[in-house]
């Protein structure tokens, strides 16, 4: 997993556009290729994201990230604070031990 903390602008093309303009961001890029791109106030959904497959070129601080549909995400990379990558390994998965219903019903 790469995990880059960047200024950027951040331009979606594809069905629609959208547009993020310069601020401070995690550009998140994980093992499977998806990328997502995350603000410091929004809980745990990105602003933007591409899933897999797609492909992500590097050129002179431009990120273009494109799925097998065409859309692309482009980040403008102003200024790296911090690029750092981690092997995280096989995920050993979930285990639940019980449902929500169970707990509602110990809660109440």
């Amino acid at each position: 997993m790469r995990l880059v903390i960047a200024t950027c602008s951040v331009d979606y093309v594809g069905r629609l556009t959208a547009h993020l303009p310069s601020a401070t961001r995690l550009l998140l890029v994980k093992a499977d290729g998806s990328v997502s791109i995350h603000a410091d106030d929004r809980a745990y959904k990105p602003l933007m994201w591409m899933s897999p497959p797609c492909t992500t070129v590097d050129a002179d601080g431009t990120w273009t990230v494109t799925n097998k549909a065409g859309e692309q995400l482009v980040i403008t990379v102003e200024e790296v604070l911090s690029d750092v990558t981690h092997a995280l390994g096989s995920d050993p998965g979930l285990v639940k031990d019980g449902v929500e219903k169970h707990l509602q019903e110990l809660l109440a």
